[in-house]
């Protein structure tokens, strides 16, 4: 008697069918899972955490930025002061609200609720001390401002340990989720090499079950002028295994494109971190600089000339406090404010403010232009941006001098639209194809004191606009950029 019942091929093939399908569908739930797993992770951290996260930054900040106000007023008796005041006030008090709206944490909102009950009796006893100071009554207004700055410090503790606290909520929730990824990835691993073991099974059986004695039937039936029948059964068995194939590959591509998406997200995660470090660390000398720089253009009787160059500083400045806005807004797409342009003026924008540095590096910019070059739609702020970044890096890479050459050129896309594409050439260096292929990812950088994430902005700000950037390099022999950008549609 056999230890393994031979029931008849159609039974056979069915029971290898039902076998396979289950394989398939525990990959399936495993991927199921992973997604759930990760979406969950995705929406404590950034929906709710990270939106905490960077409510408490703004409050401690617009709370540092009330400071110095009323001594100023006290100073000049200039009411711009206290408008700049209220205007601070209320930043704050909208971050607080966010903060309420996020933070559902008992331990946090009692947190927030000592803060707004602090700061409601700060901004009381500020106000008194400016109605002592518009009353000229200086002296009691002295005396009261320097109580009321002992608040301010008691207040300032209150919002850096609210702070720290979403900080370390955050640090927890990453350390729970590396937790979950690896038990996950632990049991993927284990289902799929048990998965491999099944197959393995599978094709023994369906070689000793199905196929071996198939062949022996058909040499039997051969010889016999066997009917068809038996030939479309093994057609059917042939064309369900294909497909249950197909799901397989299908399951383990899904499964790898998760994992991927997976430590994107976490890459974002710690963007929408640094994005939050970096801003609070510009924005208060920012705005220390230009309250000076008002304070001059007031008080200083300037040359032409000197307005100039002070046009300029300002100029920057406004540039700086976008590039700090587009930070804080790294995990969101931009806002373009596009308008017709003209390529050829972004980029000679771009190499007069680099000027100084092109000199310092030895560095020549040649042009190779066209004038009928169409205009695009884009933003001037972030395109500038993006090519002050580009001619940046070659000037870094070029330690020994160089040449940098920008090509414009109309073309078109692969599907037969037209664009204006824009080449960015130097003789430095180059790359090795390890660096290459993982340049425009963010955090990826070859510079001691580099933050990767220049040239992954730039590719952002290109695809905004509707347009590619690529890049080609060899060791060597230099690197080359490639930007495309569709052709405004308005004449």
């Amino acid at each position: 008697m056999s230890w393994w019942p031979r029931p008849g091929i159609s039974a056979r093939i069915f029971i290898n069918l039902i076998l396979l399908l289950c394989m398939v569908f525990g990959i399936g739930l495993t991927t199921i899972w992973y997604s759930s797993q990760l979406n969950s992770m995705l929406h404590r951290l950034i929906a709710e955490d990270m939106a905490a996260f960077q409510a408490s930054r703004e409050m401690e900040t617009e709370l540092a930025n009330q400071k110095g106000f009323v001594t100023y007023y006290f100073l000049d008796h200039d009411p711009k002061w206290l408008n700049e005041l209220a205007v601070h006030r209320g930043a704050f008090l909208d971050w607080y609200d966010r903060a309420v709206a996020v933070d559902k944490k008992p331990e946090h909102q009692a947190l927030l609720d000592q803060i707004i009950e602090k700061y409601q009796k700060y901004v009381a006893d500020k106000d008194q001390v400016i109605e002592m100071y518009q009353a000229g009554q200086r002296e009691k207004g002295e005396s009261l401002h320097w109580r009321v700055r002992e608040r301010f410090f008691e207040l300032n503790v209150l919002c850096i340990r609210y702070k720290e606290a979403n900080q370390d909520h955050i640090n927890s929730i990453r350390a729970e989720g590396q937790t979950k990824v690896d038990r996950i990835f632990t049991l993927t691993v284990v289902f799929m090499s048990a998965a491999i073991v099944l197959g393995v099974l599978l094709v023994f059986f369906l070689f000793t079950q199905i196929l071996i004695p198939i062949r022996r039937l058909s040499r039997k039936t051969a010889l016999e002028n066997a009917q068809t029948a038996s030939g479309n059964e093994v057609s059917v068995l042939s064309n369900h295994v294909h497909g249950l194939m197909e799901n397989m590959d299908r399951a383990r591509t899904e499964l790898e494109q998760s994992q991927a998406r997976l430590m994107n997200s976490e890459k974002m995660a710690m963007v929408g971190k640094l994005a939050t470090e970096v801003a609070h660390s510009i924005r208060n000398p920012m705005t220390s600089i230009n309250m000076r720089l008002f304070s001059l253009r007031r008080n200083l009787e300037l040359t032409d000339f000197q307005q100039e160059d002070f046009e300029v500083v300002a100029e920057e400045m406004r540039r700086l406090d976008n590039i700090v806005r587009n930070f804080l807004e790294f995990s969101r797409p931009h806002k373009l404010k596009k308008q017709q342009i003209l390529l050829s003026r972004i980029i000679d924008m771009t190499v007069e403010l680099l000027s100084y540095r092109l000199e310092l590096h030895c560095v020549s910019v040649i042009r190779k232009q066209k004038t009928d070059i169409s205009m695009i739609d884009g933003d001037p702020e972030l395109l500038k941006e993006v090519f002050v970044n580009l001619i940046v890096n070659a000037c870094e890479a070029m330690e020994n001098g160089g040449e940098v050459v920008v090509s414009e050129e109309e073309a078109f896309f692969p599907d037969g639209r037209p664009c204006v594409r824009i080449t960015v050439a130097d003789n430095g260096p180059g790359m090795n194809e390890a660096v290459l292929c993982r340049a425009l990812e963010p955090f990826e950088t070859t510079k001691p004191s580099g933050t990767g994430l220049g040239l992954f902005i730039a590719v952002r700000i290109v695809e905004e606009h509707g347009g590619t950037l690529g890049l080609d390099s060899k060791e060597g022999e230099g690197t080359t950029f490639v930007l495309t950008f569709p052709v405004s549609r308005e004449k």
